[in-house]
């Protein structure tokens, strides 16, 4: 990332991986699972406001990552990110206001913390790379 980015936030990184760079999405509640029809989620990072989010547990495997405003190593929602490899940031502190459909970034590099930016990054991660 550079220099320039927009910075969003920060939160603590559930496993260290590469940056990823794909579309955000709020999920508020199980009516917004709910709503996803044939949706291609392969490309969306889900941002949710609590830890305990399991309304997305059908959806958890489609998606490239989460990012919760809540939440910690041992919540129900980090279990089920580790069992489907899928890369979260917990308790993140988002400073700035994250629109859906907006291009965003996540630095997952630091094995403790994740820096969250608006805009694409120097490239785009696999998720499977990711939680390699």
């Amino acid at each position: 990332m550079t220099a320039a980015d927009d910075l969003i936030g920060t939160g603590t990184n559930l496993f260290a991986g590469p940056t990823m760079t794909w579309t955000e999405r709020w999920f508020l509640d199980t009516a917004d699972v709910l709503a996803i029809d044939d949706d291609d989620l392969e490309e969306t990072i889900a941002f949710v406001n609590k830890g305990g989010m399991t309304f997305l547990s059908p959806i958890l495997p489609d998606l490239r990552a989460i990012v919760c405003s809540a939440g910690s190593h041992e919540s129900h929602l980090a279990i089920l990110c580790r069992e489907s490899a899928v890369p979260c940031v917990l308790a993140a502190d988002l400073a700035g206001e994250v629109t859906d459909g907006e291009t965003v970034s996540i630095d997952l590099s630091d094995a403790e913390a994740a820096r969250i930016v608006r805009g694409a990054a120097d490239r785009v991660a696999d998720r499977a790379e990711a939680t390699a």
